[in-house]
């Protein structure tokens, strides 16, 4: 068998994506951009490996290559939440705090009840630490 003839299933490709976040979580972030960046080309319409390796980028300090990542995300999945709460953080990072709450309020008000949105509203809560009042 060829390798490009291997057709991983669902629960191989969570594990493999979970093993990402692990190595992520773990601060190996080279090997975790390496899963990621695999697993965005194995797997060209989903959003999820785009975001996670974004989230690598916002580890990094990378807030522009973050917001990139997510943008690039949010084409393959135009109402993919994890992708947009990504990107108005990376936003945040970047000074840019009136886009970013905008975005944040935004995710909130579609699925208040929604992961994603206990994620904006924590950014919110942050938001004065992350990019202090009048800075963005």
């Amino acid at each position: 068998m060829r390798l490009n003839q291997i057709r991983p299933d669902d629960d191989q490709l969570r594990l493999i994506l979970e093993v990402g976040f692990m190595l992520r979580d773990a601060g190996r972030l080279d090997e975790a951009e390496d899963v990621f960046s695999g697993m965005a080309e194995f797997l060209p319409g989903a959003d999820l490996p785009l975001v996670a390796l974004g989230t690598v980028k916002l580890r990094r300090g990378q807030f522009v290559d973050a917001e990139a990542l997510c943008e690039k995300a949010l084409a393959r999945c135009p109402d993919s939440l994890y992708a947009r709460v990504h990107q108005a953080e990376a936003l945040l990072f970047q000074q840019r705090r009136d886009a970013a709450e905008s975005e944040l309020r935004d995710i909130i008000a579609r699925d208040p009840n929604s992961p994603h949105s206990r994620t904006a509203l924590a950014l919110l809560d942050a938001a004065d630490l992350i990019c202090p009042a009048g800075s963005g």
